[in-house]
C-alpha cells in the first residue's frame, strides 16, 4: 500500500467572521471555525500523520489541513473528517437553538418556534459550509510532486463551486444582511426579535427588534462559545483609560451612580472584573444621553437628573490624568496581519520534513500571538498561524502589528505585512473589518512586501491612507508620536508641523536636499525651543527625509504619516 497527501479545507472563512455587529460576533465566528477545523484535524491525526498544522493541536487551528494517509483509505478518511466537522457544527447549532427557543421559555412566555421558523433554521444551517478535499498518491513520487498535484486538484475543486444557490425572502438579518431573519408566522422579523429581547435583554440583542438574526447569527450569539466574554469595541478603545483609573475612588463613585441610573437595564459582560464589570461604552460621555441609553440598553424615559449627575461624575474621572482633553480615546484599531508569500514558501519545501518544519515554526508563532496581543492591551479574534486578526486601543495601533511582524520574522524566518484600520468605537464593525483587510492588501502591494498600511477613518470624514516598509519606519514613527504629545512643559512640536509638511509635498514631491532643507525650516519654526528636551532640527530633518525616500508615495505620504502621528498623540481628540 502506498501513502497519499491529503489536503482538506472548508469555507467561507473571512466572510463568515465578518458577519458581525459586535466584536463578540467576530470572536465567536472565529472560534466556530477553530472548532470545526479541530474536529476534522482530529480524524486526520487518528487515521494518518498530520503535517499542517503540527500536533498537538493548539487553541487555534487553521481551516486548511494537510496530512499523509493511506492511499486506499484516503476517500474514507476525507469523508470521515467532513462528517466530524458537520457533527460539530450541528452540536453548536443545537446548543444555540436550545438556549434561544427552550431554555428561556422555561421561565417566560416568549415566541415558540413554528414550522416557518424551523424551515428557515434548517435551510440556512444546511447550506452554509463548502467542504473540499483533494489527494495525490506518493507511489514512486516525491512528497513535493504529490503535494503539488493535490494542490492543483484542490484549486479545480474550489473553482467548480458545485453548490446550489438558495433564495432568501423577507426581512434580512442585521449581521450580514443577506439571509432571511428568523421569525414565526404570526410575527415579522422585527416583531419576533423585539419579543426575544424582552426575554434575553440587551446582553444578546438590541432592543425593540433593531437587531434581527438569521440562523447563522443566532448560533454566534447563543451557542456555548458565546458564553466566554469578549470585549466590545468600546471596551477595547477605553481599556488604557480604565487601566489608569480602575483603582481610583472616582471610578467607584461613578459606578454607583451608573448602577442607580440603569438599575435593571444594566448587564455585566465581564463579571471577572471587580472594578468595572460593565461595557466600556459607559466610560464615554456620548453614551450618557437619553437616546443612547434607550437604543443600547432599552431604558425608556430615563431620569434626566440622574443622567446629568452621571455625566458630572464621569467628567471628574476622565480629567484625573488629562486636564486639557478628557480621556478615553474614542478610537481603536482593527489589525489584520498575514505572512508574505506563504504559498511560495510551502512550494519551496523540498519534502515532508521541510513542510513539517515550517508548520512547527508557524505553530510556535501562533502560540505566542495571544501573549503579544495582550501585552499591548489588545484582544485576539483569529490566529491561524500566518494570519492574525485583532483589536487594539489607538495607542497600540502601530506597536502591536510591529511586534507581531517582528515575532513572525524571528520565529519563521519570513516576513509579514499588516493592515490597520483606525475607526471610531461606534463605527460599523463590518466596514471597519473591510477597511483593515483592504489595508492589508495594499501593504502587500509594496515592493518586496514586509510592510504596513494604515487606513485612518476619522469620524469627521477626513480619511488618511499611508504605507511604509517595516524596515524604513523603524522606531521613527513611535518617536514622532512623542514629539506631538503634551506634557507639563507643552508639546515638543506644534501640531501645525504635520499639516505644513503635507502641504509642502505639493511643491517638493521628491525627498531630496531641497526637501530636507524645508523640513529643517519647518522643524525650527514649529519646535518648542523652551522645552527641556527640545528637538534638534538637523537630526530630525535627515531622519524624516530618509523615511520619505523609502515610502511608496514619497513626501506626500510622509505628510500623511505625520498627520496620523499627531492624531495618535492626541488620542483621536481634537
Amino acid at each position: 500500500m502506498s501513502d497519499a497527501i491529503l489536503i482538506f479545507t472548508f469555507s467561507p472563512v473571512q466572510s463568515f467572521i465578518a458577519e458581525a455587529r459586535r466584536a463578540s460576533d467576530l470572536y465567536v465566528g472565529s472560534q466556530i471555525l477553530v472548532c470545526l477545523a479541530k474536529a476534522a484535524a482530529q480524524v486526520m491525526t487518528q487515521r494518518g500523520t498530520l503535517i499542517y498544522p503540527t500536533p498537538p493541536l493548539q487553541d487555534d487551528v487553521p481551516n486548511k489541513l494537510v496530512a499523509r494517509v493511506d492511499w486506499e483509505e484516503v476517500e474514507e478518511i476525507a469523508e470521515e473528517a467532513k462528517a466530524a466537522l458537520l457533527r460539530e457544527w450541528t452540536r453548536l447549532a443545537d446548543t444555540a437553538r436550545w438556549r434561544l427557543t427552550t431554555e428561556w421559555q422555561l421561565s417566560t412566555k416568549g415566541p415558540l418556534p413554528d414550522a416557518l421558523w424551523l424551515d428557515i433554521w434548517a435551510r440556512q444551517l444546511s447550506h452554509l459550509w463548502e467542504i473540499h478535499w483533494a489527494a495525490a498518491s506518493m507511489d514512486g513520487r516525491s512528497y513535493r510532486d504529490a503535494y503539488d498535484e493535490a494542490s492543483r486538484a484542490m484549486d479545480v475543486a474550489k473553482r467548480a463551486r458545485a453548490f446550489a444557490a438558495v433564495e432568501e425572502h423577507g426581512q434580512k438579518d442585521t449581521l450580514g444582511g443577506c439571509r432571511e431573519a428568523l421569525h414565526i408566522s404570526r410575527a415579522n422579523a422585527k416583531e419576533y426579535w423585539a419579543e426575544i429581547w424582552e426575554q434575553v435583554g440587551s446582553a444578546k440583542v438590541r432592543p425593540e427588534g433593531r437587531e434581527r438574526l438569521d440562523a447563522i447569527g443566532a448560533v454566534k450569539r447563543f451557542s456555548d462559545l458565546a458564553e466566554k466574554h469578549f470585549p466590545s469595541t468600546s471596551t477595547v478603545a477605553s481599556r488604557p483609560f480604565l487601566n489608569l483609573v480602575r483603582r481610583q475612588k472616582g471610578l467607584a463613585e461613578y459606578r454607583q451612580v451608573v448602577e442607580e441610573l440603569l438599575k435593571g437595564y444594566l448587564y455585566k459582560p465581564n463579571k471577572q472584573d471587580s472594578d468595572w464589570p460593565y461595557d466600556g461604552d459607559l466610560l464615554f460621555m456620548e453614551t450618557l444621553t437619553p437616546q443612547r441609553l434607550e437604543s443600547s440598553y432599552g431604558l425608556t424615559a430615563p431620569d434626566q437628573e440622574g443622567i446629568q449627575i452621571a455625566r458630572e461624575y464621569l467628567s471628574k474621572v476622565s480629567k484625573v490624568y488629562d486636564r486639557v482633553k478628557p480621556l478615553p480615546s474614542p478610537y481603536y484599531a482593527v489589525i489584520a496581519l498575514d505572512g508574505d508569500s506563504m504559498g511560495k514558501r510551502v512550494n519551496e519545501c523540498r519534502g515532508e520534513a521541510d513542510h513539517t518544519e515550517l508548520s512547527c515554526k508557524l505553530t510556535i508563532f501562533a502560540g505566542r500571538v495571544k501573549l503579544v496581543v495582550e501585552e499591548h492591551q489588545g484582544s485576539l479574534i483569529y490566529n491561524g498561524g500566518d494570519d492574525v486578526l485583532a483589536l487594539a486601543p489607538l495607542s497600540s495601533a502601530f506597536p502591536l502589528p510591529r511586534a507581531l511582524a517582528d515575532g513572525f520574522h524571528e520565529i519563521t524566518g519570513g516576513t509579514a505585512s499588516a493592515g490597520v484600520a483606525i475607526v471610531h468605537h461606534l463605527y460599523p464593525l463590518g466596514a471597519a473589518l473591510q477597511a483593515a483587510r483592504a489595508a492589508e492588501r495594499q501593504a502587500k502591494q509594496v515592493e518586496r512586501k514586509n510592510a504596513v498600511c494604515v487606513h485612518s477613518l476619522k469620524r469627521s470624514g477626513e480619511a488618511l491612507e499611508m504605507r511604509s516598509p517595516w524596515e524604513s519606519v523603524g522606531e521613527v514613527f513611535t518617536e514622532v508620536i512623542r514629539l506631538f504629545q503634551s506634557d507639563t512643559q507643552g508639546e515638543l512640536l506644534s501640531s501645525k508641523f504635520a499639516y505644513d509638511v503635507l502641504h509642502a509635498a505639493y511643491a517638493l514631491p521628491e525627498a531630496d536636499e531641497k526637501y530636507q532643507a524645508e523640513l529643517r525650516r519647518l522643524l525650527t519654526r514649529h519646535r518648542n525651543a523652551k522645552h527641556p528636551e527640545a528637538l534638534r532640527p538637523d537630526e530630525w530633518a535627515e531622519r524624516l527625509r530618509a523615511w520619505a525616500a523609502a515610502l511608496p508615495g514619497k513626501c506626500e505620504e510622509l505628510g500623511r504619516w505625520l498627520v496620523f502621528a499627531r492624531f495618535v498623540a492626541q488620542g483621536g481628540r481634537e
